[in-house]
């Protein structure tokens, strides 16, 4: 009975603690709900930043949420000469902090990584970037937090 204490001992102390939730990147792979997310994201080369130390916050659209924007339009970001606005419209995503769904009261503005100003607001208890609905909040990995929503967030202009 002591050779299990001592084994579950040894394993407790040098197993565990190298668990963690891996960074954004391995989330978004493991959920298999970001295809389309992350083929834009290695497509614009945000992927590896989002692999970094952080902390991160990303918004992320569901497949389901590129289902609104038209096939010819979502393959032409993809195209090498679109990078920019690619990188541009991913950029209204990614926040350098961590924002937890529970530090959102009322409306908040804040800049993305592309420069952008985005308000995000929690109204009855759901949290909206843009136009978009946070439908899965609070996803947390080792360099940040992943927040699921239901559309691409789109310029306001």
């Amino acid at each position: 009975m002591k050779k299990f204490y001592v084994i579950f001992f040894i394993f407790t102390i040098t197993i565990i603690p190298s668990i963690s939730f891996g960074n954004i990147i391995d989330k978004l792979n493991e959920t298999g709900k970001f295809t389309k997310l992350n083929e834009t994201l290695m497509k614009s080369g945000l992927s590896e930043n989002l692999k970094d130390k952080g902390p991160f916050t990303v918004f992320a659209p569901l497949d389901d949420a590129f289902a609104a924007i038209s096939a010819k339009t979502y393959y032409g970001l993809l195209r090498e000469e679109n990078k920019d606005k690619l990188v541009n419209i991913l950029g209204r995503h990614v926040f350098l902090k961590k924002i937890n769904s529970s530090e959102i009261d009322g409306e908040i503005k804040l800049e993305a990584i592309n420069g952008e100003e985005i308000t995000i607001k929690k109204v009855n208890g759901i949290v909206y970037i843009n136009e978009a609905e946070v439908v899965t909040a609070d996803v947390e990995t080792s360099n940040g937090v992943i927040h699921f929503i239901n559309r691409v967030l789109q310029p306001l202009n």
